[in-house]
């Protein structure tokens, strides 16, 4: 488990940047990329390079460009300023920052698989970068594809993420953004549906989604009551020399539940 909302800020409204964290974002992505047009980009990277340099906190990262010009330009950029989040859209093994190994420099990497080959290859890409999550990128991926942007044809691919997450021992992925910031309940449905399929968390693009997808993320009280419970139990049981025991609910414990009661209680410790 991990943080379970990633906030998306164009860098051209840097005084949103506080205002989210007010509302309640854990995670602020800066945003050079989609929100930016090609003819401000430069000044939108200098402003952004400026408002970092102060020092900010380390739960802002900065999502470059996926071109591999700008890419370039970007990382060049946040190199001079010694700041080390970054978002790496498109990604690829083909991406500027892989190819002409420029990823040294960053600390915290996190990964938008957003094609056909970026899923692909995202095994082999995890041998090359340290990476600290990966997210999906929904609406470029099913553009990629040429599929339809509904759940029921990108459930495959979000499934082999989390999958792929799973076997190079990364975190939970990130899932794509909802893009009706107005119906809470239609979001409210899209996020339990990501995190029946595995996902930990979201991309957000408006503030008013922070709460809705926080909730469904975040361990309910009947769920932290019952880990403790069932971590309580096997701890007496095994006290008294009994191995495979039935809870309360008269469901065997197995290695399956355990797993899932001490990760909701570390997920618990962290907050």
């Amino acid at each position: 488990m991990g943080p379970t909302t990633y906030l998306y800020v164009p860098g051209n409204k840097l005084d949103f940047v506080e205002k989210a964290f007010i509302k309640g974002a854990e995670n602020i992505f800066i945003d050079l990329e989609d929100s930016i047009p090609i003819q401000l980009k430069g000044a939108v990277r200098d402003s952004v390079c400026n408002f970092l340099k102060e020092g900010k906190p380390s739960n802002i990262y900065v999502r470059i460009n996926s071109i591999n010009s700008f890419q370039e330009d970007d990382i060049s950029a946040l190199n001079k300023i010694k700041f080390k989040n970054i978002v790496i859209p498109k990604l690829e093994k083909n991406s500027a920052i892989i190819k002409n190994g420029l990823h040294k420099k960053f600390e915290k990497i996190i990964g938008l698989i957003e094609t056909a080959h970026g899923l692909d290859e995202l095994k082999d890409i995890g041998q090359i970068l340290n990476l600290e999550r990966v997210g999906i990128g929904e609406v470029d991926f099913a553009a990629d594809l040429g599929i339809a942007e509904e759940e029921k044809y990108l459930e495959f691919y979000r499934s082999k993420l989390v999958y792929l997450s799973r076997l190079i021992n990364l975190p939970k992925p990130i899932g794509g953004v909802f893009k009706n910031f107005t119906d809470m309940k239609a979001l409210e449905n899209f996020a339990h549906e990501l995190s029946k399929l595995g996902f930990g968390s979201m991309q957000l693009i408006h503030p008013n989604q922070i709460e809705v997808v926080t909730k469904v993320f975040t361990p309910s009280d009947e769920e932290i009551e019952g880990a403790r419970k069932l971590l309580d139990s096997i701890s007496k049981n095994q006290d008294s020399g009994v191995g495979v025991f039935v809870n309360e609910k008269g469901d065997i414990v197995d290695a399956a539940m355990i797993r899932r009661a001490k990760e909701i209680l570390n997920f618990i410790e962290k907050l």
